[in-house]
């Protein structure tokens, strides 16, 4: 067979050539579409990280500002104030190199060791008092309860 009988060669009505050529354009159809939508969901996952990250930019900035806010020096004295805190003397002052021979000298303190099982009454005695944030939900009335 010869390259121009491929050309003039027909099969039920269609050459050869028409068919190969019609499976190639379907196939460049194919893989286009394809391509489009794979890019399309792409720049979709582009934008929505480019998204969380303008928001977490804004919340560094807001978390920026309330600690500026917090280590403003009137309101740290205020709240010293408030709490009748002191100075530190001088002879309590240390370097950061002699910190590890302060930690030799002292001595842990030992624990001691009791016969008695810890109730839940002792550990809420040892408990440090709750904050407003930590007040209890009050519960919800019961049916047939007097208001």
């Amino acid at each position: 067979m010869t390259v121009s009988g491929v050309f003039n060669r027909r099969v039920r009505g269609f050459r050869v050539v028409e068919v190969a050529g019609l499976c190639i354009l379907l196939t460049l159809v194919t893989s286009v579409y394809l391509a489009k939508t794979f890019a399309g969901r792409e720049r979709q996952e582009i934008a929505r990280i480019e998204q969380e990250i303008e928001e977490e930019a804004a919340r560094k900035r807001l978390l920026e500002a309330e600690v500026a806010h917090l280590e403003q020096p009137r309101r740290i004295e205020q709240l010293a104030r408030m709490m009748q805190l002191k100075p530190i003397a001088p002879d309590r002052e240390i370097t950061e190199d002699a910190l590890i021979d302060v930690a030799r000298r002292r001595e842990l303190p030992k624990a001691a060791v009791s016969a008695e099982p810890i109730t839940p009454e002792a550990l809420a005695a040892d408990a440090p008092e709750p904050l407003p944030d930590d007040a209890a939900v009050p519960a919800a009335p019961t049916p047939g309860a007097p208001r």
